[in-house]
């Protein structure tokens, strides 16, 4: 549990303002234990907030069906952060001060999590993300856990990738927010020590759609393959197209975002033999995930981005829950109940956190875009 202190000025001032903390001993043992989300529910990023917000009512509902926690029922206020840090704060200060929440699920951007984590842990309030990957996550609080693996794996993966296919000359266009700065300061580092270089690498203000500007000034440079680094499948996509458009037939890579099931779709040819290096994908043929699939599309339809997104946002709550049988709704109790878990066995994978309350157990997987569809090719170790 040895994270850096986060501000001392938001503790000094939510201390004052919070008054008894939501789920300390006392409270109406009938009233329910309420559960805030935070999410992109709309803009570029809603598809996977979307799925995540999907994901954790259908694990509401089931442990609401199996009585609830000791007796008490289970709600969940969710908060449109739209992928931003201000909304994000804005929407961790209503849940803890106004709406009194026991628990936080999420943010799912890495931003809106980063963003949040302090007045979350100012209140002493555990902040779980189901999707949030940056690096920074890792010294974000004591209080702040993802189920999500983090970028600074994904970035050694992909160097591997790129060494194992003698790809040393490297392009990369990123979109200016928390997640894509993480990715290429991860990419950059890996790139070099694997003895690669990166002979373009732009940054670009998020909600971007036209790069032919950069795709003609990447068209005269000599690369092995372009990095895809985008905050939402739609800006990732444009840049695909963009750059098939203008005949450059260099490999493409994409990291999460890019794992979408529209977007072959929708795109058609351009997004042929496009790769992504993503958590492993979720189908109704698996084992132990395929009846959470038949569930979530009979009550959701597809979904937006991947299923494995949804299933995330499903056992993360699954997970909260489970501590909270366990230890009660006090904040700090189950901080220590999860730094201390000994593994939650769930549909993607056990489930267990580390010292930074960073995920252990879940897995990458190298993805293709086959005949318009997202095909898993290969699982990626994680070292």
């Amino acid at each position: 549990m040895n994270k850096l202190a986060t501000i001392a000025l938001f503790a000094i001032i939510l201390s004052s303002c919070t008054g008894e903390p939501a789920g300390e001993e006392g409270a109406d043992s009938t009233e329910p234990i309420k559960i805030g989300f935070i999410g992109p529910l709309t803009g570029d990023a809603a598809a996977f907030g979307s799925d995540a917000i999907n994901g954790a009512k259908i694990a509401v509902e089931e442990i609401n069906a199996e009585g609830g926690i000791n007796g008490r029922q289970i709600s969940i206020i969710a908060e449109d952060a739209r992928c931003t840090g201000g909304d994000a704060v804005s929407a961790a200060q209503k849940l803890i001060n106004i709406d009194k929440v026991d628990v936080i699920a999420g943010g799912q951007c890495s931003g809106e999590t980063l963003a949040a984590a302090p007045v979350a842990e100012a209140a002493q309030i555990v902040i779980m993300s189901a999707v949030s990957s940056s690096p920074d996550i890792t010294n974000a609080g004591d209080f702040v856990f993802r189920v999500y693996p983090s970028d600074a794996l994904k970035g050694a993966a992909l160097a591997n990738y790129f060494d194992s296919k003698g790809y040393t000359k490297i392009a990369m266009i990123s979109e200016n927010t928390d997640f894509c700065i993480g990715v290429q300061n991860v990419i950059s580092e890996s790139t070099a020590k694997s003895g690669g270089e990166m002979v373009f690498n732009e940054l670009v203000e998020p909600g971007t759609k036209d790069y032919r500007s950069l795709m003609t000034r990447l068209k005269d440079i000599d690369f092995d393959v372009f990095l895809v680094n985008s905050q939402s499948d739609s800006t990732g996509g444009a840049m695909v197209q963009q750059m098939r458009e203008l005949g450059m037939e260099n490999e493409i890579v994409g990291t999460d975002t890019l794992d979408s099931i529209t977007l072959g779709q929708v795109m058609g040819e351009a997004m042929e033999g496009v790769k992504v290096l993503s958590v492993p994908s979720l189908s109704a043929s698996d084992p132990k995930g395929g009846p959470f699939v038949q569930k979530f599309t009979e009550k959701y339809g597809n979904a937006q981005q991947s299923t494995f997104f949804a299933a995330l946002s499903y056992e993360s709550i699954r997970v909260l829950i489970d501590v909270m049988n366990k230890v009660g709704t006090d904040g700090p109790a189950m901080r220590d109940a999860l730094y201390g878990h000994t593994g939650y066995d769930s549909i993607v994978g056990t489930i267990t956190f580390d010292e930074f309350g960073d995920v252990e157990g879940i897995p990458y997987a190298l993805k293709e875009f086959q005949d318009g569809e997202l095909v898993e090719v290969e699982r990626i170790p994680l070292n």
